[in-house]
C-alpha cells in the first residue's frame, strides 16, 4: 500500500489559519484537501440554517408554489409520484405531509412489484380517471416526455421535483421543474438530493404563507463620504436579492425621481434608524422631500438585543459573514443579512418546519451518495442531530430501535451501513409503498408491524443477492475477460428486477470496472449501470440511446430498459464501444493520508477536529492520520466464524489506544508483531459496546519502523 501525503504550502496553511480563526492543524487538513474558498468554509464553519440556499433561486420555484396554493383553493385532486428508493420514499413522505398540512386532497403512488423507473402513462390515467388535476413527481420525472404529454392531453398540470441528469434536448412540459441539474435553474447548487429538492419545495410553500411572499421590497441604506452621500439599495423578493444599485450623490444636484433609487419604489422602503437616513434623504433632494421609510431599527432590536444603539457601519466590524465573501462587505449587505435573520426568526414556522424534515433529507442524501459538500453539510448535520434527538420522527424511531441504533450516537456511516439499506430493501423487493406507509403512518402498532416487515424483507435480499451472487459470477468473469477488463454485463431471468443495481455494484467492486446487471421480465431487458474509474454511466448510455428505451440516472449510477428482442444488438454495441473506453488506471492501492501526528498529539480531545470536518462521506471521507513511533503493545485475534482480525493496544506517548486491524491476521508475525515500534495509518471512530461510547483507532496500514 502506498502511503500519499501531499506537500504544503506553509503560508497558505497560515493564512487560512488567520482568516478562519481555526488551528494550523485545521488548516493543513483544510489545504490538502483543497477546502479553503471562502463560499465552501461557509459551510464548513456554519450549520445554522439561515445559510441553506434560496429556494426562490430555483427560476420556476414562485411557479411551482403557485401552482399548488390554487390546488389549495380550487380543491383540486393532487398526486405525488415518487420512485422506489429512499431518496424518492423519503421525497414523497415530506411532500405529502405537506401538502396534507396544507389542507389539500392528495394521494401517493410509486413503482411496486415490477413496475418500470418513473411516471408511467397508466399512472396519468388512472389519476385523470379520479378527477386529478395536478401530479408533483420527486425523484423522477425529468426524462418522462411522452407521460407528462399525455397528462397535459387529459387536463393535468405536472410539477417536476427531481435532481436527475435531464435527457438531451426537449425538458417535459411541465408547468415548473424544480431540478438543479436543468440548465438555467437558477439554483447554485447541483448536488442536491431529490428529497432535497423536495425539502426545498416544502419551505417555499410554508413561506408562501407569510406576508412576505411575492412582494418586492426595498432595503436602503444612506451614508455620508467626503461632502456627498451614497445610497445603497437592494430590492428583494421572497427573501432574495433579484436587483441592487449603488449611486453617490451631491446635495441639491438632483432630484428624487431623477435618481435611479425611483425605480426601486416597489411599497415600503425598509431602512434601519429611520432618524438619519431620512435627514440625510432630505440633504440630499431637499426638505420637502417625500420617502415613506419603515424604520426596522427597532424590530431588530426586539429580537436581537444584541444590535441596540450599534449603527450598521458598526455592526459591520464585527460582522462575522466577512471571512466568507471575496471582496468587501458593505453596509447594506449586514443590513440584508439582519433583514434575513429578522424574517426566519419573527416566523418560526419556517425554521421549524425546516428542521423537522432534515432527518429524512439527510437520509435520502447519503443513501443517494450526494457528495458532502456545500449545503449537504448543514442539512447532514441538521439531520443527525434530530435523528439524535430524545425524540425521533415515527417511523424512524422504529427502525432504529430494530437496527440497534435508538441511544448511540448516530454518524453518517451508521445511516449508510445500517438504515439506508433496510429502507431501499422495501423497493428493491418491490414494496416501498411499506416504506413510505411507516413514514406516514399515525398508528403506533401500524408502524410497529410495517417496520418489521421492512427488516424481513432486507434479511431476504440479502440472501436473494448471496444465492445470485455464486450463479451470475461465471458469466460475469467472461463478460470481463470479452471486454479486457474494461466492463462486466450479466443479463439473466433468474435476477430480480429489484436486485439488479445491488449485483451491480456488487461486480464494480469485484472486478473494479464498470457493470450492468439486467433482469427480464414480460419481453424487456431492465437494467441497472454503476460505474467506475472515470467512466461516465451516463454517456455510456447515451452512445446505445438508438437501442435502449429508456435511460437515466446520475454520472456514476443509472437505469436503462430495452426490448428482449433488441438485446443482441445492445451486446453487440457493447462490444463495439469498448475499444472507445478508456479507465484510470488502478495502479498499487493507495492511501491518501490527512495529517501527520506526533505521538504526543494523538490524545484525547482530537474527537473536536473530527467534529469540525463532519459529517463524512462521499467527497468528505473520515480523516485519515499517520503517527510514526507507535508501540503495538498488545495484540489479539478476532473473527466470528475464523479469527481474521486483529486488536491492538496502541501506546502514543503519555496514552494507549485500543485499535482493531481488519483482515490483518495472516501479517502477523511478518510485518508486524507485539512490541513492535510502527509507523500507522488509521482513522479515528467510535466503538459501541455494552451500552457504552468509546474511541478507538481503526488501523489502515502499519509498517515497522527502520
Amino acid at each position: 500500500m502506498i502511503w500519499e501525503k501531499l506537500p504544503l504550502d506553509q503560508e497558505k496553511v497560515r493564512a487560512l489559519a488567520s482568516r478562519y480563526g481555526v488551528d494550523l492543524l485545521t488548516a493543513s487538513i483544510l489545504a490538502r484537501r483543497g477546502v479553503g474558498e471562502p463560499e465552501e468554509m461557509l459551510f464548513y464553519m456554519e450549520n445554522d440554517l439561515k445559510f441553506l440556499h434560496n429556494p426562490f433561486l430555483f427560476t420556476d420555484m414562485e411557479d411551482a408554489v403557485n401552482r399548488i396554493v390554487s390546488a389549495r383553493e380550487e380543491e383540486e385532486r393532487v398526486l405525488v409520484f415518487g420512485d422506489r428508493d429512499v431518496d424518492g420514499i423519503a421525497g414523497i413522505s415530506l411532500l405529502v405531509r405537506a401538502l396534507e398540512d396544507m389542507g389539500i386532497s392528495v394521494s401517493w403512488r410509486l413503482p411496486v412489484g415490477d413496475d418500470p423507473y418513473g411516471l408511467t402513462i397508466e399512472a396519468v390515467e388512472a389519476f385523470a380517471a379520479q378527477d386529478g388535476t395536478l401530479i408533483i413527481t420527486v425523484d423522477c420525472g425529468i426524462s418522462c416526455c411522452k407521460e407528462i404529454r399525455r397528462a397535459r392531453e387529459l387536463g393535468i398540470d405536472t410539477i417536476i421535483v427531481d435532481h436527475h441528469n435531464p435527457p438531451a434536448g426537449e425538458l417535459p412540459p411541465a408547468c415548473a421543474v424544480i431540478n438543479p441539474k436543468v440548465e438555467n435553474s437558477g439554483y447554485p447548487f447541483r448536488d442536491l438530493a431529490g428529497c432535497g429538492v423536495a425539502a426545498k419545495l416544502v419551505w417555499a410553500l410554508r413561506f408562501a404563507e407569510t406576508e412576505f411572499y411575492g412582494e418586492d421590497m426595498t432595503l436602503l441604506n444612506v451614508r455620508p463620504v467626503n461632502g456627498a452621500y451614497v445610497l445603497e439599495a437592494a430590492l428583494l423578493r421572497n427573501l432574495l436579492p433579484v436587483d441592487s444599485f449603488t449611486e453617490t450623490l451631491v446635495p441639491g444636484l438632483v432630484a428624487v425621481d431623477e435618481s435611479r433609487l425611483k425605480r426601486f419604489f416597489h411599497g415600503p422602503v425598509f431602512v434601519y434608524g429611520a432618524k438619519i437616513q431620512e435627514a440625510m434623504l432630505r440633504e440630499i433632494f431637499g426638505k420637502n422631500t417625500d420617502i415613506s421609510l419603515v424604520d426596522l431599527e427597532p424590530e431588530f432590536v426586539k429580537l436581537f438585543p444584541e444590535v441596540r444603539g450599534k449603527s450598521l457601519l458598526r455592526l459591520k466590524e464585527n460582522f462575522r459573514l466577512c471571512c466568507f465573501k471575496n471582496g468587501s462587505v458593505s453596509e447594506l449587505d449586514v443590513f440584508v443579512d439582519l433583514f434575513t435573520s429578522w424574517v426566519l426568526r419573527r416566523e418560526r414556522r419556517l425554521s421549524d418546519a425546516y428542521t423537522s424534515l432534515f432527518d429524512v433529507v439527510a437520509i435520502g442524501t447519503l443513501a443517494d451518495m450526494m457528495p458532502l459538500h456545500n449545503e449537504n453539510r448543514i442539512i447532514v448535520g441538521a439531520g443527525l442531530s434530530l435523528l439524535n434527538s430524545a425524540k425521533p420522527r415515527d417511523g424512524l424511531r422504529e427502525l432504529l430501535r430494530l437496527q440497534n441504533l435508538l441511544g448511540k450516537t448516530i454518524s453518517a456511516r451508521d445511516i449508510s451501513w445500517q438504515l439506508t439499506p433496510v429502507i431501499n430493501a422495501a423497493g428493491r423487493m418491490g414494496e416501498p409503498e411499506k416504506a413510505v406507509a411507516l413514514l406516514l403512518s399515525a398508528n403506533a402498532q401500524e408502524r410497529e408491524a410495517l417496520a418489521r416487515d421492512i427488516v424481513e424483507l432486507n434479511e431476504r435480499r440479502k440472501k436473494i443477492g448471496d444465492d445470485l451472487w455464486e450463479t451470475v459470477l461465471p458469466g460475469a468473469r467472461e463478460s470481463f475477460e470479452r471486454n479486457a477488463g474494461k466492463f462486466v454485463f450479466v443479463c439473466d431471468e433468474r435476477i430480480p428486477r429489484g436486485i439488479t443495481g445491488i449485483i451491480a455494484q456488487r461486480l464494480v467492486k469485484f472486478f473494479e470496472a464498470p457493470a450492468a446487471a439486467c433482469a427480464v421480465m414480460d419481453g424487456r431487458v431492465v437494467g441497472s449501470l454503476r460505474s467506475t474509474r472515470g467512466c461516465a454511466a451516463l454517456g455510456f448510455l447515451e452512445a446505445c440511446s438508438d437501442i435502449l428505451s429508456e435511460f437515466g440516472g446520475h454520472d456514476f449510477a443509472a437505469g436503462f430498459n430495452l426490448l428482449l428482442e433488441a438485446l443482441p444488438r445492445f451486446e453487440k454495441k457493447i462490444d463495439e464501444l469498448m475499444p472507445h473506453i478508456s479507465l484510470e488506471e488502478l495502479g498499487e492501492e493507495k492511501v491518501t493520508i490527512d495529517a501527520e501526528l506526533p505521538p504526543s498529539y494523538l490524545k484525547p480531545g482530537i474527537e473536536e477536529i473530527l467534529a469540525f470536518f463532519a459529517p463524512y462521506g462521499k467527497d468528505n471521507p473520515p480523516l485519515t492520520f499517520l503517527t510514526p513511533g507507535v508501540v503495538l503493545e498488545e495484540l489479539d485475534f478476532m473473527g466470528k466464524k475464523e479469527q481474521v482480525h486483529t486488536r491492538l493496544l496502541v501506546r502514543a506517548g503519555e496514552h494507549a489506544w485500543p485499535a482493531v486491524f481488519w483482515n490483518s491476521a495472516s501479517r502477523v508475525g511478518t510485518d508486524f508483531q507485539r512490541n513492535d515500534k510502527v509507523n500507522i495509518v488509521y482513522q479515528v471512530e467510535k466503538n459501541f459496546f455494552q451500552n457504552r461510547e468509546t474511541p478507538r483507532l481503526s488501523i489502515i496500514d502499519i509498517k515497522r519502523q527502520g
